[in-house]
């Protein structure tokens, strides 16, 4: 066999390298697979699932609120957001612009409200307009093409069923804050969410809000919903009756328009607050949407603080009213008795000040009926001088509960000021202002100087004196009733009596004899308030006219106009407590406020105004002008 001089190949080496390479190559790859499948096994199949599966929160219908005859006073309705997915946009600032564009709004506030929105998940989309008009979603709807990532979404929005009625009291729902989402008491909330932010909307919040559902669309690539994978549905919030009467309530708004004040309607047998209107008021549905910076400015002009509830958190001097208390505290400690006459020559002389009564003619000689109806600051200035201050405060505060929060459904309140020595010892700091003079008391006994009640507190004081001495704690929500119709909280119809007057009846009897002479008395100050004679219904009531001081020189400030009052007189259903801020006189500004209250409760007509006849001659003469 003839024999090569080729030399044999050595094909092991070659094997082995080549062998190793591929052995490589898929330890490399099952590396790669094992990294993507094990190690980021979750991460890719969420992505991958979200680019197909879109989880959608459903927003749960808020509950509705009622007033006490089951009359709805704010519901829901359906409104459009456009809301833009991130993810499915190529450039988020060029599409943000555009929706501006369309919808007349700055866009870097709207690029910088989706960046507020962190708490999000992938391919979950942010919200860029709430509650926006037909025309709009139809602009949008048009321009998709060029619009990637917008969508147009429907949710539940507030309807309030009668305009800015009762305002302050439903209060308004906003989207929640970045420093409310920080509070645990916001935990489950997500950046987006509509919140309560005042009044009933914010302190039943657990209770309104509902719970979110979920929905997952099948999408295509384009982010197009094309089928539906499941839904979990939203639980609709729990309703909400209030003790207010609708139809009361309206009477003290609309008494009050063109004003600035509060009107306060309590039932003195079970505390329930039947009206409570402060002034003016502002639109909540105005919350729902995008707030204008116009709007927002006039929200919050310092001259008018439409968004202050003026009935439990404005905190003003009570002037005249007060005296009804200082009388009870006087009678009761037996500085004075009903038989005791003061003579006012329109001043009283204390050191080398003199303290001027409102008539500055003088009242004469008058005992406390006639200084209750005339309202006499002298003979007041008397018994206060002979209380002291630490009386004064002692009944006012640990009695009657001027000075502290009656605690009306959480609702934030003021608790005004009712001074004493303490008081004024741990209120200044320089050690020369924290002593108290005796002449300082003198404007406390009428309601001035240090003194600063809400209308609230005056309501409850003076439904303490009609009852026959028991201090209720005020409501303002008779049940919470779920979807389902559970009751979950209720009050029943018994009254919760936070503590009962040590007074004697006596004395209460005749401060509301007093009252009474407020208002029929020829004399009195309060005739405004009283009922047509028709009606056979008699009020009683005290007024107030306090003064207010101004820091700008040369600048007349009104007098505050207060009204205080009850009715019937002889057996007492109702308080009113009716104020005007920088009003005038109580008697003139505030007394008739109170009776277009009292005359809607008692279902009380206007008589007809009966013409005045005419003479003969001037029957002539109008036939004559009316022939030619």
């Amino acid at each position: 066999m003839p024999r090569t001089d080729r030399n044999q190949l050595n094909l092991t080496v070659r094997v082995v390298w080549a062998g190793a390479l591929c052995a490589l190559c898929l330890a490399i790859l099952v590396g790669r697979l094992w990294y993507l499948q094990i190690v980021k096994g979750s991460f890719f199949r969420d992505r991958s699932e979200n680019n197909r599966l879109r989880t959608i929160f459903i927003s749960a219908p808020r509950g509705v609120i009622h007033d006490r005859n089951g009359e709805p006073l704010v519901s829901n309705r359906p409104s459009f957001n456009v809301e833009v997915v991130v993810e499915d946009t190529l450039d988020l600032r060029k599409t943000v612009t555009d929706v501006a564009a369309l919808a007349g709004e700055d866009p870097d506030e709207l690029y910088e409200r989706v960046a507020k929105q962190t708490k999000r998940r992938r391919f979950e989309s942010k919200v860029l307009l709430r509650d926006v008009s037909r025309d709009l979603v139809g602009a949008i709807s048009a321009q998709r093409h060029r619009l990637p990532g917008v969508v147009v979404g429907v949710a539940p929005a507030r309807q309030y069923e009668f305009g800015d009625l009762a305002a302050h009291l439903v209060g308004y729902i906003r989207e929640i804050s970045g420093e409310q989402l920080k509070n645990p008491n916001y935990s489950g909330y997500r950046s987006g969410d509509m919140i309560g932010q005042s009044g009933i909307e914010a302190s039943l919040e657990r209770y309104l809000r509902g719970e979110r559902g979920v929905q997952a669309v099948i999408v295509n690539a384009l982010g197009s919903k094309i089928g539906e994978a499941y839904v979990q549905p939203e639980i609709p919030g729990n309703n909400v009756f209030l003790t207010i009467d609708r139809k009361l309530q309206k009477a003290a708004d609309d008494a009050l328009l063109g004003k600035r004040g509060a009107v306060v309607v309590m039932n003195v047998k079970s505390g329930d607050i039947l009206a409570l209107s402060s002034a003016p008021r502002f639109e909540p549905a105005i919350f729902t949407g995008e707030i204008s910076k116009d709007v927002w400015s006039d929200l919050t002009d310092p001259k008018a603080y439409k968004l202050s509830n003026r009935a439990l958190q404005g905190a003003f001097p009570p002037g005249s009213v007060f005296k009804i208390f200082v009388a009870a505290a006087a009678l009761s400690e037996g500085v004075t008795d009903v038989k005791e006459k003061t003579f006012c020559p329109g001043f009283l002389q204390f050191g080398k000040r003199a303290f001027r009564c409102h008539k500055h003619s003088g009242h004469g000689r008058a005992d406390m009926f006639e200084a209750i109806v005339q309202s006499c600051d002298v003979f007041f200035y008397t018994i206060g001088q002979r209380l002291g201050v630490d009386r004064i405060h002692y009944y006012a505060r640990e009695l009657f509960g001027f000075g502290e929060p009656v605690g009306l459904s959480g609702i934030e309140e003021s608790v005004g000021v009712v001074p004493s020595t303490k008081w004024k010892e741990a209120y200044f700091r320089n050690p020369q202002d924290k002593k108290w003079y005796p002449g300082e008391t003198l404007p406390v006994a009428i309601g001035q100087g240090a003194v600063s009640t809400t209308p609230i507190q005056v309501a409850r004081a003076l439904a303490a004196v009609v009852n026959g001495g028991k201090l209720l704690k005020p409501r303002v929500v008779r049940r919470v009733v779920a979807e389902d119709g559970r009751v979950l909280e209720e009050h029943s119809n018994a009254p919760e009596i936070a503590r009962v007057i040590d007074i004697d009846p006596i004395i209460l009897q005749e401060l509301k004899r007093s009252m009474v002479g407020v208002v029929e008395d020829k004399r009195g100050t309060g005739h405004a308030a009283a009922l047509p004679a028709e009606s056979k219904i008699r009020v009683g009531g005290k007024t107030g006219t306090a003064q207010v001081s101004s820091r700008e020189s040369g600048v007349t400030v009104e007098d505050h106009a207060w009204f205080a009052g009850y009715g019937p007189a002889e057996d007492p259903e109702i308080v009113v407590v009716a104020l005007v801020e920088n009003g005038g006189h109580g008697g003139v500004a505030a007394a008739p406020i109170a009776r277009q209250v009292f005359m809607r409760h008692f279902n009380v007509q206007e008589p007809p105004k009966l013409a005045p006849q005419a003479s003969k001659k001037n029957k002539r003469v109008e036939v004559s002008r009316v022939d030619h």
